[in-house]
């Protein structure tokens, strides 16, 4: 996850993109440790209904609470991380076992990679400039039966189709699914084939969906992709 404030850092390259929240609801830009320490229990649910894992490594862990909350709710036994930002690897130090400062390309030789059974990556994909050099780097570097668990943003939603298909308008915003720092757009079926084209086998799948859409009575399930604000995808390393 990306955190606000002057500047940013792409977890991959190291590039400065100016900075904001991933998600639709989003503290302001000047607080970023509210931004840090925003909780990702949307993602730790998700995760709780795909099985346990042993030791997992958040990638762009801002201040590192998905992990410790994975780690209380023994989802996994044990979370390492890495992030950019100074700030909220500082915050993320105090939440994880070990935590890598800086952009994972400085990382990415130094990580045991074949230590980790899951590697997450929740909204850090839209933000990088190359995500598919980046997801064929993690699985060639990880082990046999490892799990990559990923969220992005979902292009299709109707807060985006609507705008662009009755008034012609396409507009980035300071935060959002059309966030100014996302690099790259994803649907479903688009994260499902880069994921497969990267070597992942998606297993699981889930539309993170605003709780009124949730009614037994509602046709969700239909209108999933026009609803849907993300999606969680966990994805297994082929051989």
């Amino acid at each position: 996850m990306m955190g606000p404030g002057a500047a940013a850092v792409d977890p991959l390259t190291a590039e400065s993109t100016p900075t904001s929240a991933p998600a639709p609801a989003a503290p302001a830009r000047g607080d970023s440790t509210s931004y840090f320490t925003m909780g990702r229990e949307d993602m730790a649910d998700f995760l709780a209904g795909t099985g346990s894992y042993g030791r997992a490594l958040d990638i762009g862990c801002a201040a590192g609470l998905l992990g410790r909350s994975l780690v209380t709710r023994k989802i996994c036994a044990a979370c390492d991380g890495i992030e950019p930002h100074p700030q909220a690897a500082a915050l993320a130090e105090g939440n994880l076992e070990r935590v890598w400062a800086e952009p994972l390309e400085a990382a990415f030789q130094d990580v045991p990679w074949d230590r980790y059974d899951l590697v997450v990556m929740a909204d850090v994909l839209e933000h990088m400039v190359e995500p598919w050099d980046t997801l064929a780097r993690v699985h060639a570097a990880a082990a046999p039966g490892t799990r990559l668990a990923v969220s992005v943003p979902n292009i299709r939603h109707m807060g985006v189709l609507g705008p662009l298909l009755f008034k012609g308008r396409f507009e980035y915003v300071d935060a959002g699914i059309l966030d100014r720092t996302h690099l790259h757009l994803f649907t479903r079926s688009s994260l499902m084939d880069t994921l497969r084209h990267t070597g992942w086998e998606p297993r699981h799948t889930q539309a993170n969906l605003r709780r009124r859409y949730r009614k037994p009575w509602f046709p969700h399930r239909l209108l999933e992709g026009f609803l849907a604000i993300q999606y969680f995808v966990v994805a297994e390393r082929r051989a």
